[in-house]
């Protein structure tokens, strides 16, 4: 600045200046000569075909392959989801895919959140968030907190039309995520993931071996001989964990203390032609059982413990609940994490690193934060250690809270009264939400002030204050409640403007072919900067 110019134009530049400075600059580091170049990922499916995009996107620079079986088919079961995996498909900040294009290709419903049949009543948990308490102190129940709790509760979508025919979407005020056929999904993943680059290699792993030093996998070699190295590998394999738990040997932790199921039966049941907009978690014998809505049928799946109930058992009582139910497949899993997700030169995502129960799906919601978190903080180096020592500490202690928020559902429903449920109740272990409970008792709802729990672990969807306190208002458990916010006759004027609404909102079914028929409202959902998918920020 010339020193001749006026003081005023440079208290205004300083002020601009001040304005832009304290925003945390979007920088890249540098080319380091010792860089990770090339990628392998082992197994396809979500986990593994997520990555590659998320890599090929954010990564350009490296080569990326994935390494599957065709011989190892996908399973072809309902997959629900969290508003996470909207953002990361169709945000231009993450993939930026097309919104109508993925309609067309994988025919997803929407998911306005879980309608939970656990507790002394039915209780809706929608990803819209709004006010808890007078819902629950005014009304007797959850299920008028929001929009969409009231949209969940009277089986309809986001989609409203008036009086004069004139519709309105809502679907960038209401979060919402997706009910998807995992067959169509994945499909789509690798299609996608072939039209971005990545190298695809269709062979079993007959063998890994390591490094000298033991600490790393030197290579893979295939069933057909072939011998594939890369600088980074990243296993994907599933339950399996071939390279994190079976090469490397990181230690598993076991949650069976406070998950006790370990199985699945799945299988399809007609409905009416009501498409609900919610995942049902409906309370069993020795577990729950999950409703997932498509357009054609339902999906269902009974979650239980193997110590409770045979497999044969499990679907006798599953068919006599859904007659019309078709053939059943058994699904076998473990609840637990391992004590690394970056270890040597492998990184493990999905369910080679952790999986807790599908309660609550959060299993592609966590994929989401970790590949988050790997492609924003990609070490520049293969020898920097500070990296992969973060993600462990951080992914760990996000798996670990979930494991406390998914345990407070079974120490706290007392629906039926069954070994399995006596056991839960007396017995699951919750030590790491016990001072949650405890505050949650003395003065609730905890997201009706600045939380005393946050001190070193941000909170995220499922490990906040509000997601507690709806499961454990839900569930009935005993507190001391707060003032509410608003007063009678407020709530009760915002309430009936949120009914008034709701009763013109679309059942999904018709509010999924209007979109279809009107696909710039679809579009919008994507691009609106005002929407919800764009003000989302990754946790």
């Amino acid at each position: 600045m010339d020193a001749d110019e006026p003081l005023s134009s440079a208290i205004a530049a300083v002020i601009e200046i001040g304005r832009a400075w304290p925003v945390s600059p979007e920088a890249r580091v540098g080319p380091h000569p010792d860089a990770y170049r090339t990628v392998g990922i082992v197994g396809g499916g979500t986990a593994g075909y997520l990555t590659a995009l998320a890599l090929r996107r954010h990564r350009p620079e490296l080569e990326v392959t994935l390494i599957e079986s065709s011989a190892i088919p996908v399973i072809g079961v309902g997959e629900a989801t969290t508003p996470e995996i909207v953002r990361m498909l169709h945000s231009p900040h993450f993939l930026g895919r097309d919104i109508l294009d993925f309609y067309r290709r994988v025919e997803p419903t929407w998911k306005l959140g879980i309608k939970f049949q656990f507790g002394p009543r039915d209780f809706t948990f929608p990803f819209q968030r709004g006010r808890l308490l007078e819902s629950k102190l005014y009304d007797g129940h959850l299920n008028n907190q929001s929009l969409a709790a009231m949209l969940m509760a009277t089986d309809r979508g986001p989609v409203i039309r008036d009086e004069e025919g004139r519709v309105t979407s809502l679907a960038h005020l209401v979060r919402w995520a997706y009910h998807l056929e995992n067959r169509r999904f994945v499909r789509y993943l690798a299609e996608e993931a072939a039209a971005a680059g990545v190298t695809h290699v269709d062979a079993k792993i007959a063998e890994v071996r390591k490094t000298p030093d033991g600490e790393g996998v030197a290579e893979l070699v295939t069933d057909d001989g072939r011998r594939l190295s890369f600088d980074l590998y990243v296993d994907c394999s599933g339950f399996r964990s071939l390279l994190l738990e079976g090469a490397l040997g990181s230690p598993y932790r076991d949650w069976s203390s406070t998950l006790f199921t370990d199985r699945a039966i799945t299988a399809s049941v007609p409905h009416d032609g009501t498409v609900k907009p919610y995942t049902l978690a409906e309370t069993m014998d020795a577990g729950w059982c999950w409703n997932i809505p498509f357009e054609s049928e339902d999906h269902r799946g009974y979650v239980f413990s193997s110590n409770a109930l045979s497999a044969d058992q499990a679907e006798a009582e599953m068919r006599a609940k859904n007659p019309r139910m078709g053939p059943a497949s058994l699904v076998r899993f473990r609840s637990g994490r391992h004590e690394h997700v970056w270890k040597g030169n492998v990184v493990a995502i999905g369910n080679a690193y952790g999986f807790v129960e599908p309660l609550e799906s959060t299993a592609i919601h966590m994929v989401v934060l970790t590949l988050e978190n790997l492609t924003t903080h990609f070490p520049a180096s293969r020898h920097d250690r500070g990296v992969p020592e973060s993600l462990n500490r951080k992914v760990g202690q996000r798996w670990d809270a979930l494991r406390w928020f998914l345990g407070a559902h079974y120490r706290f429903n007392r629906r039926l009264d069954t070994p399995f449920w006596r056991a839960a109740n007396a017995e699951a272990n919750i030590d790491g939400a016990l001072e949650r409970v405890a505050l949650f008792r003395e003065r609730a709802p905890l997201s009706y002030r600045t939380s005393l729990f946050y001190t070193l672990i941000p909170p995220e969807f499922f490990s906040d204050d509000h997601s507690f306190d709806t499961i454990l208002m839900g569930l009935d458990v005993a507190a001391r409640y707060v003032d509410p916010v608003e007063a009678p006759r407020t709530w009760s004027r915002h309430r009936a403007t949120m009914l008034r609404a709701t009763s013109g909102a679309m059942p999904q079914a018709e509010a999924l072919r209007w979109l279809r028929e009107n696909p710039e409202a679809l579009a919008k959902l994507a691009s609106d900067r005002a929407g919800w998918i764009h003000r989302s920020i990754p946790a």
